[in-house]
């Protein structure tokens, strides 16, 4: 099955295509021959986008495109534009994004609108939008949807301790702190887990930074740990760049400490610092015989069982949360936002402030003195 496509053909989108009835189709008709091809370069749509872009924008556009694709196959068009008789234009795509609109975000249909006319572009068979039309379209959605962005909640410190609470062995009634240290299967998950969190949260991490982190990034000092980004969301071109992480002897959230914990029973095995573990807890190596990374979309799901089990819900809470944790703990602090871009390795102070949460709203905060008594 092809991501966004089902057996039927029909795209899982595929009903919130208008009425086929309402509109009236091209006269030429796609053959089989030309709906295979069509399909088939939907399957490959992720390296129809420019090199430049970072790979989980490369995989957003090939999944809006296959969207795309099935969603014009329904009408009988050619999503590619290379059929003149049956080329999909301008205006079919206003009619997606349109039917988009009654169930997605508005921030989804600007990247849906974006992947199309990025891979018509590099098929050369540009869409000829009418800006001023679709401008006037996305102030409709504006009104209609609101341009709030949804945002995670920020993981601070209270939830950490509570995490430390859960990932440890009086959470695991059979286990014994022996054998944590001796890396049983579910004793090496839970310091794997902790270390991630650990990390994550002090250095500001994305997920796919987390995943892509290789036990030769890691660089142990005499204040805590140098940790190697060599590539990010931020820094296509990969100059890289070190994160120091410092050391808290002592403190159950040291991250310092919850890393070599976790190296302890990972091992020295080439491969992923934060590496899969099958079910029973076993480190899982390549044909290589190097250490597979996890994968992003887990550590999403790491959080948000984390925190479920602490008492806490998990909707509001992602891996996004863990990088807003430390904008907001930092904030809390007084740290200067020009040092915490700095080390999150944000390039605009607009989308550093937006990291970070409410609980940092009150610090420094003067609404209560324009009402206290004179």
């Amino acid at each position: 099955m092809i991501d966004g496509i089902d057996s039927s053909g029909r795209g899982g989108e595929a009903a919130a295509a208008p009425a086929q009835s309402a509109t009236v189709l091209p006269g030429g008709a796609l053959t089989e021959v030309q709906q295979a091809e069509i399909r088939a370069l939907a399957e490959k749509a992720d390296q129809l986008v420019e090199a430049s872009l970072s790979e989980n924008t490369r995989i957003a556009y090939g999944k809006a495109w296959r969207a795309w694709t099935d969603w014009c196959l329904g009408f009988g068009l050619d999503p590619s534009g290379q059929d003149p008789s049956a080329a999909a234009d301008a205006r079919w795509l206003v009619m997606h994004l349109t039917a988009l609109s009654e169930k997605r975000s508005l921030s989804t249909i600007l990247l849906r609108r974006a992947a199309v006319v990025a891979i018509r572009k590099r098929l050369k068979r540009p869409l000829a939008l009418d800006d001023g039309e679709f401008e006037a379209f996305l102030k409709g959605l504006r009104r209609t949807k609101g341009a709030r962005p949804v945002r995670k909640a920020a993981l601070l410190e209270p939830n950490l301790r509570a995490a430390s609470l859960v990932l440890t062995p009086d959470a695991h009634p059979g286990l014994a702190d022996a054998e944590l240290e001796a890396g049983g299967g579910e004793g090496r998950r839970a310091l794997r887990d902790m270390a991630l969190l650990l990390i994550g949260f002090a250095g500001g991490f994305r997920r796919s930074e987390l995943a892509a982190f290789d036990l030769r990034d890691v660089s142990f000092t005499t204040e805590g740990l140098v940790l190697f980004v060599g590539r990010s969301k931020a820094d296509q071109e990969r100059h890289g760049a070190e994160i120091g992480i410092e050391a808290v002897p002592g403190s159950a959230l040291c991250a310092v400490t919850a890393l070599r914990r976790w190296l302890e029973v990972r091992g020295d095995m080439a491969g992923a610092l934060f590496c899969r573990l099958d079910r029973g807890g076993n480190l899982i190596a390549g044909a290589d015989g190097r250490l597979l990374p996890i994968d992003p979309a887990t550590i999403a799901r790491l959080v948000k069982r984390t925190v479920t089990r602490t008492g806490v819900g998990a909707a509001e809470f992602s891996a996004h949360s863990l990088r807003a944790g430390m904008m907001t703990a930092a904030d809390l602090l007084g740290v200067p936002l020009e040092k915490a871009m700095e080390h999150g390795r944000w390039k605009s102070y607009s989308s550093a402030r937006i990291y970070r949460r409410h609980e940092s709203l009150w610090t420094g905060n003067f609404t209560g003195r324009l009402l206290a008594e004179k």
